[in-house]
């Protein structure tokens, strides 16, 4: 530790000392973001048996010939079914429980555009977040 300390303070390594500060409180914070992300409510992927027939009967007249990839339960008060919609488009379209739509996202993966219908944003205060998470995000 003594070694570690005359290091520490020689003039000649002040800048050192710097970089040594600077790089362990950047890992810090690095962390502390990440285990913010890993926090975040997520809802939980159900299996389509579970989505009433109302939910499932609405989105095949709004999206004819379309198949859901995943349903998400949002809070026991709405459904989300997440689906590509074409090679560069996917869509996360959520309707209440009666079957009522609420809302669209959509995300286009040729410029990283973010669209949602119901005009609050992607993510709303309160509740869980239906989200599909790749690698990469």
């Amino acid at each position: 530790m003594e070694i570690f300390n005359k290091f520490l303070s020689n003039k000649t390594y002040k800048m050192k000392k710097i970089f040594l500060i600077v790089s362990v409180t950047v890992i810090f914070f690095a962390c502390e973001k990440e285990g913010e992300r890993n926090a975040e409510n997520l809802c939980p992927i159900i299996a389509a048996n579970a989505v009433p027939q109302e939910v499932k009967d609405s989105f095949t007249v709004r999206y004819p010939e379309t198949n859901v990839i995943t349903w998400f339960n949002k809070d026991s008060v709405a459904f989300c079914a997440y689906f590509i919609a074409s090679p560069h488009q996917e869509k996360l379209v959520q309707f209440a429980n009666n079957g009522s739509f609420i809302k669209e996202e959509i995300e286009i993966h040729q410029d990283g555009q973010h669209e949602d219908s119901s005009g609050i944003g992607a993510k709303v205060n309160g509740g869980c977040e239906c989200e599909i998470h790749k690698e990469g995000d």
